[in-house]
């Protein structure tokens, strides 16, 4: 993989060794990782993102959370760092269920997510 002159420009050494770690782990992996509990440090934040709800779940092959369809008029929220662990929603704790959804329509789970991510931000 050639040099991306984005990655050499003026950012950390940390920084670069994240963004290509990232490029060859599964989100599955990330998810994992950032959902840590009681995490701390510079980005303890929550980064919570509006999908359509997905239906179907099953374990994969390499034990990971798939799903055979999603339903674009419904929607929900997922944040990892609340302890979503993907799979369905019936498998997470109350609080994950409650936050996760489902909502009516992409604006209103945007919104949510929104809302949710600025009251988890970190003052930098």
């Amino acid at each position: 993989m050639g040099e991306n002159p984005v990655m050499t420009a003026g950012f950390g050494e940390r920084f670069r060794e994240g963004f290509e770690a990232a490029l060859v782990k599964p989100m599955g992996d990330l998810g994992a990782e950032a959902a840590q509990p009681g995490a701390s440090g510079p980005d303890s934040g929550h980064y919570p993102y509006a999908r359509p709800v997905r239906h179907g779940w099953r374990k994969d092959a390499s034990g990971h959370w798939a799903y055979d369809m999603a339903d674009e008029h419904s929607w929900e929220v997922f944040c990892a760092q609340c302890g979503d662990t993907d799979g369905p929603a019936t498998d997470q704790s109350p609080e994950v269920q409650q936050l996760r959804g489902p909502y009516r329509g992409k604006h209103r789970a945007k919104h949510v997510a929104d809302k949710h991510f600025h009251a988890f931000s970190v003052a930098r």
